[in-house]
């Protein structure tokens, strides 16, 4: 493919400055990325991280942990009562240890999730749900024995075995030094008594009731927060707020190239004017034809900017909706948020393309424009991982813009490298071709009355360029009794007449449909 088939200069200013105007000079007007996307989710309050300035007011404002809220709680105290008969009856089994409680046993009733924890969860207070409720469900209760009751504390229960583990063999051997003593105290009792309780410690049931616990803990608070209504506003607000950022940035900077594309076309040619006569007057009526002649422009593609804004808010909700759901799981860089949106941009693109077929296109053409359409979401993908690393490196005076200029010309020149490749490689015309081998007999039809139609316009243009040296009054004479003709037949005759006369050469024998059909075919 020659150089003129294919202008890369051109092409390179077009794909740099609809960048420009878009995923790297609007950004900073209309989208404000934040880690963790604009959506509270429980996994990010954890970790500190806000969607909403409210909500973390509301987490720093929990109140301090008062034990007697917890503790006087009525689940709480029903199931101590519980216990103390099971106690009484011989039947309470200690969940730690899984040994039976005897009568002289002193059993404590233990929060599987320490309560303290339950209180100052991020994740409880963004849902709303009450602190006491959750620390006091049956499945977060259980009995054990006073001695590890005591030692655990506040420690979460992964914490605490791997205390006891670092323990275990110091509280063996104070174990056997006790028992080897012919005689003990009250207290070298007690303490001893204390020690086999810790020792006694089965850390695969430990870890089992954790996890049956958190299970149903988080299992509660995520129910209660993402099937709110107050998540549902949330979420759909965002993407709302999103779509239309995300669609009027894409609008307006196609907008904005548009009238840099006109300009760049109409300025050259006043300087040249203007260069030896200027006139002040004059300049001002070219300026207004330029202003008058840009208006134009963007009313001609008035419909490319709807198409443009629609397609840009479909990707921003969609966008939206996506870093939502990661949220959900792990927390999302700035980057991420901002790769993510502009993925979607083409990804919406691609898939209108790809299921609507707007243009009717064969198989292999259908798949060449997706393939364009994906390559330069890619190339926005990388720019802005580019423009994020120079961002961070160009900390001086007009370096966030210097950046944002090296990002979209990194853009460009991918988007071009790789929209030339899927165009005019060897390789991939192959892929288009066996594509196209697809294609149904109509569309076959439809492609061979495409090249007729061409060729026969061509032929029409050949024909107009030529001096047929007649004056006007013979051809409005020719035109009149062409005009008063009624019949095919009739008209035809009168044609081949004309043709003869003039002696006009013809590819095909004129009055002779075989000829016709036969120089339709070489087409």
């Amino acid at each position: 493919m020659s150089t003129t088939e294919f202008d890369w200069a051109e092409e390179l200013h077009q794909t740099v400055v609809k960048s420009l105007t878009t995923s790297f000079g609007l950004d900073f007007l209309l989208l404000n990325d934040q880690q963790g996307g604009d959506v509270n989710t429980i996994h990010n309050a954890r970790q500190g991280i806000y969607a909403t300035e409210a909500e973390r007011q509301r987490y720093e404002q929990r109140g301090d942990y008062d034990s007697h809220h917890y503790h006087r709680h009525e689940s709480y105290i029903a199931t101590n009562r519980e216990g103390k008969r099971q106690h009484e009856a011989g039947t309470l089994t200690d969940t730690y240890t899984g040994k039976q409680f005897a009568p002289e046993d002193v059993k404590n009733l233990d929060h599987i999730i320490a309560a303290h924890e339950i209180h100052h969860d991020a994740g409880r207070i963004l849902a709303g749900q009450d602190g006491a409720d959750l620390a006091n469900d049956a499945s977060n209760l259980t009995f054990t024995n006073e001695s590890l009751n005591k030692s655990k504390k506040a420690k979460t229960m992964a914490d605490f075995v791997t205390v006891l583990q670092k323990q275990h063999q110091a509280t063996t051997q104070e174990i056997a030094a006790l028992r080897s003593k012919p005689a003990l105290s009250e207290q070298e009792q007690k303490h001893l008594s204390k020690l086999e309780n810790k020792a006694a410690a089965d850390f695969e049931r430990m870890k089992d009731a954790d996890r049956q616990a958190r299970e149903k803990y988080e299992s509660t608070v995520n129910e209660a927060y993402y099937g709110s209504s107050k998540f549902a506003k949330n979420v759909a607000g965002a993407a709302l707020n999103n779509g239309l950022r995300m669609g009027t940035r894409q609008m307006l900077g196609l907008v904005l190239a548009e009238i840099w594309f006109e300009f760049r076309e109409r300025i050259p040619a006043m300087i040249d004017t203007h260069r030896h006569a200027f006139n002040a007057g004059n300049l001002l009526s070219d300026m207004g034809d330029a202003l008058r002649a840009v208006w134009a422009r963007i009313q001609a593609k008035f419909h490319v900017f709807l198409t443009t804004f629609k397609d840009g808010a479909i990707g921003g909700v969609l966008s939206s909706v996506t870093t939502t759901l990661l949220n959900i799981v792990f927390t999302t860089q700035r980057s991420i948020v901002r790769l993510i949106r502009e993925m979607w941009n083409s990804l919406v693109q691609a898939f209108k393309v790809m299921v609507f077929n707007p243009e009717g296109l064969p198989p292999g053409q259908l798949a060449k424009a997706v393939s364009k359409l994906l390559a330069a979401g890619l190339a926005v993908v990388a720019g802005v991982i580019v423009n994020e690393a120079l961002t961070k490196m160009f900390l001086f005076p007009f370096g966030p813009e210097l950046a944002a200029f090296c990002s979209a010309l990194a853009t460009g020149l991918l988007t071009l490298v790789m929209n030339y490749f899927l165009e005019h490689s060897s390789m991939m015309k192959k892929v288009w071709a066996f594509l196209d081998a697809f294609k149904d007999k109509s569309q076959k039809a439809l492609e061979y009355y495409q090249r007729v139609n061409a060729e026969l316009d061509r032929y029409l243009l050949e024909l107009s360029a030529l001096e047929f040296a007649i004056n006007t009054a013979e051809l409005a004479e020719f035109s009149r009794h062409l005009a008063a003709v009624n019949g095919e037949v009739e008209r035809g005759l009168l044609l081949q007449a004309e043709v003869e006369r003039r002696k006009i050469e013809l590819p095909f024998e004129a009055g002779s449909t075989a000829s016709v059909r036969d120089w339709l075919n070489t087409l």
